[in-house]
Parts: C-alpha cells; sequence; structure tokens
C-alpha cells in the first residue's frame, strides 16, 4: 500500500465520471457542454470530499495522492477541446471510415473488372 499512489476507489470513481461524460457527449441530442458540466461539477465534489477527508485524519493517509488525482482530472475536463459543429456534424464517416462529403462523386467499385475485356464482338 503505497501511500503516495491514489486509492482505487478514488481511481475508480474518476475512470467512471470520464466514461459517462464521454457517453453522454456521443449521444444523440446532448452536446460536450453539458456532460463537461456534469463532470466538472462530480469531480469538485469528489475533490471536496477529499479535502473534508484530509482535514479530518491528517497527512498520513492516501488523501494528498488522491486530491493530487482528482485536480489532475480536473484540468484535463477544463482544457479538453470543445467540438465545434463543424467537426462533430459535417464530416460523418461511414461505414469504411471514409468521410462523407455533399457533392462529391461516387465510385462503385463493385462493378470494376466485370467489363468484358477483348470480348466486343462474338
Amino acid at each position: 500500500m503505497d501511500p503516495a499512489a491514489p486509492s482505487d476507489e478514488v481511481l475508480d470513481l474518476i475512470g467512471s465520471i470520464a466514461m459517462h461524460r464521454q457517453a453522454r457527449e456521443h449521444d444523440l441530442g446532448s452536446g460536450a457542454a453539458p456532460a463537461r458540466n456534469e463532470a466538472l461539477r462530480k469531480l469538485d465534489e469528489l475533490l471536496a470530499h477529499e479535502r473534508e477527508a484530509l482535514q479530518a485524519h491528517g497527512p498520513g493517509g492516501r488523501h494528498s495522492a488522491n486530491i493530487a488525482a482528482v485536480m489532475l482530472e480536473l484540468v484535463k475536463v477544463r482544457n479538453s477541446p470543445e467540438p465545434s459543429a463543424a467537426q462533430a456534424g459535417y464530416a460523418r464517416r461511414n461505414q469504411w471510415g471514409q468521410v462523407s462529403q455533399p457533392g462529391a462523386s461516387r465510385n462503385f467499385s463493385r462493378h470494376k473488372g466485370r467489363r468484358t475485356m477483348g470480348r466486343g464482338e462474338r
């Protein structure tokens, strides 16, 4: 048990907050701002809880490492880039990972190779 490492419980909470934020960002109808605000609120609550525990138990426990881990995640969420509307909606990717663009010509490759090469007259 290393007192310089954050506890597993705090790491699990940070991970679940991050996963929930990412899931909400990808949901239809909810943008990045509400998901980010909810994650920041939860992380602030966790930080307040860990600071109270540090006050109650003293500096000998893992609470200072927990506080450092929560603060690192807070900085990461605050500094995460806000996806623009163009990134979120305009350039959609199809199932093959290609970006579809309005007005682009389509190349149907399934018909290539089915030509009657050299069989013009019979």
